[in-house]
């Protein structure tokens, strides 16, 4: 932190709709002050909150103010621009982050991707782009252990995330009579697919588990996705920045 500066950073360097609203700040900030019996001495971080801190050293009415008030105070003036960054930073270990920012955007969504379910047909292809089967999404209102899982995404960490998924699909061929065996260790994508083959053949299982399942496809489809090593990596060097 520093003082209010040279005089490079006052009114001058903003826009002209801008001055008004500082000058009324400023002018407020007086007023406050003066109630309080003020005498401040003003620090500044930011290239705006130096100029409000120039223009209220300079401030007539406020000058008069601090040679009269008899309480001392130290003001900092914070510039609010870098909790910018929280909302377009990469937040780390979250599976519903790379999921939203891998797999492809659901047409007319912004907030949804499109799943591939082609893995629970019979329709075998090696064509990504194939649009015979129509995609799955993540919004599954109606189902509430996709809810449940879709929560775990958001606020566990990957690796426990991931193992939730595979809890829940165990659950659910459980309860289909499905021949499924709960393996301990960690959650492989090719491990979460082989359980989800045991859904593909058994139609009622299928309907009754559908949400669950788009989830732990969008899963398995993530964590192959040739992206999410590159993802990874730019975390990494992101944690470095910060450091």
């Amino acid at each position: 932190p520093g003082g209010p500066g040279p005089a490079e950073v006052g009114l001058s360097i903003l826009p002209a709709e801008l001055r008004a609203a500082v000058r009324a700040l400023v002018g407020d900030l007086d007023a406050l002050f003066a109630a309080l019996g003020l005498r401040e001495e003003s620090f500044a971080v930011g290239t705006l909150s130096r100029v409000i801190a120039a223009e209220l050293a300079s401030y007539a009415p406020a000058k008069n103010r601090r040679r009269i008030a008899t309480n001392k105070a130290s003001v900092v003036f914070v510039d609010r621009t870098l909790d910018l960054v929280g909302a377009v930073g990469h937040h780390g270990d979250n599976l519903a982050e790379k999921i939203l920012s891998v797999l492809p955007k659901l047409p007319g969504h912004k907030t949804d991707v499109m799943v591939n379910m082609v893995e629970l047909t019979a329709l075998q292809t090696t064509d990504e782009t194939c649009s015979i089967i129509a995609p799955g999404c993540l919004a599954q209102p109606n189902d509430p252990a996709a809810k449940a899982l879709w929560e775990s995404f958001m606020n566990l960490k990957q690796k426990e995330a991931v193992m939730e998924a595979r809890r829940h699909l165990v659950e659910a061929a459980s309860r289909e009579s499905l021949p499924i065996k709960m393996s301990m260790g960690r959650v492989t994508p090719e491990q979460l697919n082989s359980y989800i083959q045991l859904f593909r053949n058994n139609l009622k299982a299928l309907e009754n588990h559908c949400g669950l399942l788009q989830l732990v496809l969008a899963t398995v489809q993530t964590l192959k996705h040739p992206q999410t090593s590159k993802w990874d990596n730019f975390l990494a060097f992101e944690r470095l920045l910060l450091q």
